[in-house]
């Protein structure tokens, strides 16, 4: 059945008279009961019987005439679904970025976004850069938030750069570093290409690397012991609380070890209402410092 045959039985049961149904759902009486009988030839069933008072539904009649009033609220909701959709004020955004994204820089963004944007759900998953971007790749997410050189011809928008520096828990020359014990745990490759370029425009030797730690408070708090000295390419890690050192790098020429922050997508994801409305507001708060 279609929505046409739906809006004809309904109309039916709310006025049980076939010519005065036929007037409000334009149609000519004759045609109105050849689609009737053209119903309940494909249902198999009895639907009216015909009164000298009008038409009456029998049981089975009744149940349908339930269902079609369902079926046309529901198409009503579907139709009004897909006009939000549309318009790109709902839907679900799939967004993927790293911890640091999700802890300190983007929540402030994502609200005033929700603000603008109540009907649009948020899906987000944290994840290395180097993870978000194959999660991209495999259309898992609409945009992500890395740091870094990712690779893959992605749409991009540079939200900005941070300087790496050297952490640690007493001063500390930097002829003394291949001699020192470094704590690793930069486990994206993004990262590590970038401390091993700036590594290698200075030293021969390889670091001595005393530990391995998984997580970058891991690694502050060994620091913090005296344990080693470390490489971080957030600030923001450092935090408070602790009473460390912290050296900005520069590779042999003098140029400071920079990593830039950006905001990437796929061209064909932007022709989505809803994605272009957000990437439009996060190049509005990147625009206006605020991100």
């Amino acid at each position: 059945m279609d929505e046409a045959a739906w809006k004809i039985i309904v109309e039916l049961r709310r006025t049980p008279n076939v010519t005065r149904a036929a007037d409000r759902l334009f149609m000519s009486q004759p045609n109105l009961s050849k689609k009737l009988q053209g119903i309940e030839a494909a249902l198999g069933v009895r639907l009216v019987l015909r009164t000298p008072k009008g038409i009456s539904f029998t049981p089975e009649g009744e149940y349908l005439a339930d269902e079609a009033e369902l079926m046309l609220a529901r198409l009503a909701e579907i139709r009004g679904n897909l006009l939000r959709l549309g318009s790109g004020a709902s839907g679900t955004l799939r967004l993927g970025m790293t911890n640091g994204f999700a802890r300190h820089l983007l929540p402030p963004c994502l609200k005033r976004f929700k603000e603008e944007y109540p009907g649009a759900a948020l899906d987000i998953a944290t994840d290395i850069s180097a993870a978000v971007v194959r999660r991209l790749e495999r259309d898992e997410i609409h945009v992500g938030f890395i740091r870094g050189e990712g690779e893959g011809g992605f749409e991009r928008a540079l939200i900005g750069s941070e300087q790496a520096c050297l952490v640690h828990a007493v001063p500390i020359a930097l002829d003394d570093l291949p001699t020192t014990p470094q704590i690793a745990y930069l486990s994206d490759p993004f990262a590590r290409r970038l401390v091993e370029r700036w590594w290698h425009s200075h030293f021969r030797a390889r670091p001595l690397i005393g530990m391995r730690a998984n997580h970058g408070d891991t690694c502050l708090e060994m620091i913090a012991n005296g344990l080693g000295y470390g490489v971080f390419l957030a600030p923001n890690f450092l935090g408070e609380g602790r009473q460390l050192w912290s050296t900005p790098l520069h590779f042999a020429d003098g140029q400071p070890v920079l990593r830039q922050a950006w905001m990437i997508w796929r061209r064909e994801f932007s022709d989505i209402p809803l994605i272009r409305n957000f990437l439009g507001h996060m190049q509005g708060e990147i625009a206006a410092g605020l991100l």
